[in-house]
């Protein structure tokens, strides 16, 4: 059953992409005003954030699984599965990124991976940015969802996209929730990719990086995509070469 809701949610989001019917979020707002309001300490705000939705959905699978069955439970938990994808247009933006880059609209580039002016002070040049920018949002749109839908099914699935969006609609205020529950996914598809590409130059991401705080989940996946997959950012001062 569980392949099933998988393969139907998959194919629902290679439809719709990040702006389906179940992706349009505007029912979080007076929710997030009332918590708001509270005027709670942060770990007990995103506590209820999460959980009040979470109810919700929870109430909602055991009806349809009263009156359907495992049909009921099955449809669902494709809504949940696909739900917990991310909303960002990720391929529109990754094209647009590459036809600015490719023309040397370096500016226009830029502001589609960061705040321009963050750059120079995070010590990153464009490609670097760019590497970390599009490979972390092509990770957390997908990979935590799947590996938590895989391990723990879809209400834990929906529980790390309702802590995201909560994160991005506060600007930030629960980053650090967010890096604790992308620890694990990131570490998975580090050994992935380390398995699949050149073990040998990512192997030391594995043994030292991997479990040094220093470094974030966005650093250790631009490592390992550049390391396994034999990328020298180092020669594109510019990404036009992209």
């Amino acid at each position: 059953m569980s392949y099933l809701v998988f393969i139907v949610a998959v194919g629902l989001f290679a439809l719709f992409g990040g702006g389906g019917p179940l992706h349009r979020d505007t029912w979080f707002d007076p929710m997030m005003r009332r918590i708001d309001a509270l005027d709670l300490d942060a770990p007990l705000s995103l506590a209820l954030r999460v959980a009040v939705p979470l109810v919700i959905f929870l109430f909602l699978f055991w009806v349809l699984a009263f009156f359907l069955g495992e049909l009921g439970e099955a449809l669902v938990s494709v809504a949940l599965l696909y739900f917990a994808f991310g909303r960002d247009d990720y391929p529109t933006d990754l094209q647009r990124f590459l036809a600015r880059a490719r023309v040397g609209d370096l500016d226009g580039a830029e502001m589609l991976v960061t705040d321009p002016s963050a750059l120079p002070e995070q010590g990153l040049t464009l490609p670097d940015a760019a590497l970390q920018s599009f490979g972390y949002r092509g990770f957390a749109r997908w990979f935590p969802t799947v590996l938590y839908f895989c391990l723990l099914g879809p209400f834990a699935a929906v529980a790390y996209r309702l802590i995201d969006l909560m994160n991005v609609r506060s600007n930030g205020q629960f980053q650090s929730a967010v890096a604790l529950l992308e620890w694990l996914p990131a570490r998975a598809l580090l050994l992935t990719f380390s398995l699949l590409g050149d073990f040998e130059k990512s192997r030391s991401l594995l043994t030292d990086q991997a479990f040094d705080k220093t470094y974030s989940n966005q650093s250790l996946l631009s490592l390992s995509i550049a390391r396994a997959w034999h990328l020298d950012l180092s020669a594109a001062e510019t990404p036009t070469g992209v």
